[in-house]
């Protein structure tokens, strides 16, 4: 049997294949946070057209995702045509809910 502890969550394998894990929720919240990247936005990006995004802020090349009624787009649908504007592949529809996601340019 072998216990190891991570910044206060432990796992304790045995034998049987049987995993026992004893974790604090607050423990947990603590040791998430301290892993949390900083420079990751999220925001309902200004549309300028139906297929033409502005950030509030610069992403960094290849950060960007955007999401489509709740579906992350592919990124092959997304062309970043500066370090604030980007287009995607198909139109929004007026009905449609859309945020982007993104590391800011630093």
């Amino acid at each position: 049997m072998a216990t190891k502890l991570l910044d206060n969550i432990s796992v304790v394998l045995s034998d049987t294949e049987i995993i026992t894990v004893s974790i604090n929720s607050i423990d947990v919240v603590n040791y998430l946070e301290k892993e949390v990247v900083s420079g990751i936005f999220q925001e309902v990006p200004t549309k300028l057209s139906s297929v033409r995004f502005e950030t509030s802020k610069e992403y960094t090349p290849g950060s960007i995702k955007f999401f489509l009624n709740g579906i992350k787009e592919k990124i092959s649908g997304i062309t970043e045509i500066s370090s604030t504007i980007f287009e995607v592949s198909e139109a929004i529809q007026i009905d449609d809910d859309y945020e982007v996601e993104y590391v800011e340019l630093t």
